[in-house]
């Protein structure tokens, strides 16, 4: 009597079944590997480094001397490191609170609009745009004499601002540019072309206007989305470094110097690398620190 064949597929010989998974755990391993190396080459080994680093005198033509927590103890004792976080902080609030939500409810507005509408918009948002020569751009467009918004405000009969020089708008200027080149709207859109039409038709039945919609249907489901991307915005904030570099340098004074830009300062500038590093794991800790109560506050779960 001839095998049933189903019966070979469901149970197939030893030999066969073997090859079969060796095949693919090599394949696993073919594919994983290559991402796990570049990971542990540029991303643990260089923070494990850095641990070491934190406690040594780190030369650069001979070798590191080890003297404990002295770094730290520098670093604690540094006003300008109080500084550079205060600035970090306020940089980092004024950048979540704009270039964060404004975003999130542009998306839902553009929602409403047109499909020809939302086509373009995303077309607009998704050109690539160098984010180095953008902010060179900015800093122009910020010139006292030649700038493009001293020029708009003279237009109109307002007097030109020093906005990269006056202490009490280097921040805010700061932060227009973010608005422009962060722009997380593409992603949102994604997630809002993803939300079942029955949910805002069943609410159109129960009585729900534009904004009951958007409270109790949009941002609910956008809740896993806008978690993700906070995380990503609180991070790259409390990190940042290009635009201040580039725009202010840090000033007028130390008005707009971050913490990594006092990193760079005290290993590239005082060739303090200990000092540098050690301020450098403190930031770490503080970051860890405020994406792990961000973690416990802000919830991802969309029936919650």
């Amino acid at each position: 009597m001839a095998p049933d064949p189903s019966s070979v597929i469901r149970n197939p010989p030893p030999r066969q079944g073997a090859r079969a998974f060796r095949y693919r755990l090599a394949a696993a391993w073919g594919f994983s590997l290559p991402a796990a190396l570049v990971q542990f080459f540029f991303g643990w080994l260089p923070v494990a480094f850095a641990f070491v680093v934190a406690f040594q005198q780190y030369y650069f033509v001979k070798p590191p001397e080890p003297i404990g927590w002295k770094n730290f103890v520098d670093v604690a004792a540094d006003p300008l490191v109080v500084n550079a976080f205060r600035n970090t902080f306020l940089y980092a609030a004024l950048s979540v609170g704009l270039t964060f939500l404004i975003p999130v409810f542009v998306s839902i507005l553009l929602m409403e609009m047109p499909g020809r509408t939302i086509r373009w918009m995303m077309i607009l948002w998704f050109i690539p745009v160098a984010s180095t020569a953008s902010i060179a751009i900015w800093k122009y467009m910020y010139h006292f004499r030649l700038g493009l918004l001293n020029g708009m405000l003279t237009a109109v009969g307002l007097p030109p601002q020093k906005w990269l020089d006056d202490p009490n708008l280097a921040m805010m200027s700061l932060i227009l540019p973010g608005i422009i080149l962060f722009s997380p709207g593409l992603i949102y859109i994604a997630a809002l072309q993803n939300i079942p039409e029955e949910l805002y038709e069943a609410a159109e039945l129960e009585g729900a206007g534009f904004l009951q919609k958007v409270r109790t249907v949009t941002l609910p489901r956008m809740r896993p989305v806008i978690a993700m991307m906070l995380i990503f915005s609180v991070i790259g904030s409390l990190q940042v470094f290009e635009l201040p570099f580039i725009m202010t340098g840090g000033g007028p004074g130390y008005a707009t110097q971050t913490v990594v830009m006092y990193v760079y300062s005290l290993a590239f500038a005082g060739y303090n690398l200990g000092k540098a590093t050690a301020l450098a794991v403190v930031l770490f800790f503080v970051i860890m620190a405020v994406i792990t109560l961000q973690r416990r506050l802000v919830r991802e779960n969309i029936d919650e």
